[in-house]
């Protein structure tokens, strides 16, 4: 008895998902125009104000942000910085400002988010995985990078730059983990 089950179970189930493509279309648009996408796989609106905890790419200067105002990073919980095996976090006056993680594997980039306007943004490194992070690596987003260079135990510079090449460099506290 417990054989015949066994061997029913997958004909039970590929009858109940075959000939329905039509039905699973339609409740993947329904799904989509629920949260927001309209069913035309154009990206979700990207959450804004200090509340915004997912990071987009994009430039902030088409949005009317200044990349030269960072901001507090505040709540950063739905952001996806990948795979890691530590993570690094710059401040400056107590405020942090951008908070880094990368992979163990030196042959993989990294990621961070900082915020601007906000919003979150996100920013990718040259593949050197959390190691290179730690010891001062390039951050680079749509229409701006940030060059991050430890200066002494603790500490580091920023300098960031945007699409016309202007440049800032704060000083602050570079702590890893």
């Amino acid at each position: 008895m417990i054989r015949l089950v066994l061997l029913a179970a997958p004909l039970l189930l590929a009858g109940c998902s075959r000939n329905e493509p039509e039905r699973n279309a339609a409740n993947a648009d329904d799904f989509a125009s629920r949260i927001g996408t309209g069913g035309t796989n154009a990206p979700a609106a990207a959450p804004t104000g200090p509340g915004a905890t997912s990071a987009i790419k994009a430039a902030p200067a088409a949005a009317g942000g200044n990349v030269f105002a960072l901001e507090k990073l505040g709540d950063i919980s739905a952001v996806n910085l990948g795979p890691r095996a530590g993570g690094c976090t710059f401040s400056s006056g107590g405020t942090e400002m951008l908070i880094a993680a990368g992979p163990a594997d030196p042959a993989l980039p990294g990621k961070a988010v900082v915020r601007v306007g906000g919003k979150l943004y996100e920013l990718d490194t040259p593949p050197g995985g959390i190691a290179a992070i730690r010891e001062g690596t390039d951050f680079n987003g749509e229409g701006f990078s940030i060059r991050l260079a430890p200066t002494a135990p603790g500490k580091g510079t920023i300098t960031i730059t945007n699409i016309e090449g202007q440049q800032k460099t704060v000083a602050g506290d570079w702590v890893c983990a």
